[in-house]
């Protein structure tokens, strides 16, 4: 990985340095892995943790510029790729299933914008393995009261679940197997509104928990 930190720290320490300082395991490895206390605060970070496995720490690489929202690509020590936009898992690479890519034909509404009834929105995907393309989803978003009904990690206490707002997305309909709802929390991290937790199926059996890490702040 021949890719520096633009934006994300002062100096020009390449990515590969900040990957070998963090304390992580890859997502398949099943061993136990040591997230630090504290981590670096020059740089932005995301655990992420799949049942029944160690979490995994990764550090923000950079943010391409597009027009339904940045988009953040996040690297782990083991080399496995996130690009998460607006919160959305929207790339991967090295986990046991990918997303190549997503495309939504118009933007899903802004987390702030959503109306009480919800709102539906189109994606397409493209999934490995088994080159399935142009995966059509219909989903619809909609504000949840309350924490979801939904079993938060140690790392997520209840007062601070409380503090967020929720979202859910289901799927109405599909060109797969339609995936299980995901939830997102919607709060303040180092004082901007953002997705700050959230769970994401990439297949029927595969589910991402999502965090910004360090926790911080409460609601928006």
């Amino acid at each position: 990985m021949i890719v520096s930190l633009a934006g994300c720290a002062s100096g020009s320490t390449p990515l590969t340095d900040v990957l070998s300082a963090v304390a992580s395991e890859q997502f398949g490895s099943g061993q136990a892995s040591t997230l630090p206390a504290k981590p670096n605060p020059l740089y932005r970070y995301l655990r992420i943790e799949v049942e029944g496995r160690a979490p995994a720490l990764l550090v923000l690489g950079y943010v391409d510029a597009h027009p339904q929202g940045d988009i953040e690509v996040w690297y782990s020590a083991g080399r496995e790729v996130v690009k998460t936009q607006n919160g959305r898992i929207v790339g991967t690479a090295g986990l046991e299933i990918d997303w190549r890519a997503v495309r939504f034909p118009s933007a899903p509404p802004v987390w702030t914008e959503v109306p009480p009834q919800g709102s539906v929105y189109q994606r397409s995907r493209d999934e490995m393995p088994g080159h399935r393309y142009a995966i059509h989803d219909r989903i619809e978003l909609k504000p949840w009261i309350g924490v979801p009904p939904i079993a938060l990690p140690a790392s997520l206490p209840a007062k601070q679940a409380r503090a967020y707002g929720w979202f859910r997305e289901a799927t109405l309909n599909s060109s797969a197997q339609p995936l299980p709802p995901s939830w997102f929390a919607w709060g303040l991290y180092r004082g901007q509104p953002a997705v700050v937790y959230s769970e994401q199926c990439l297949s029927a059996t595969f589910c991402l928990k999502l965090q910004r890490w360090p926790v911080q702040e409460g609601a928006s």
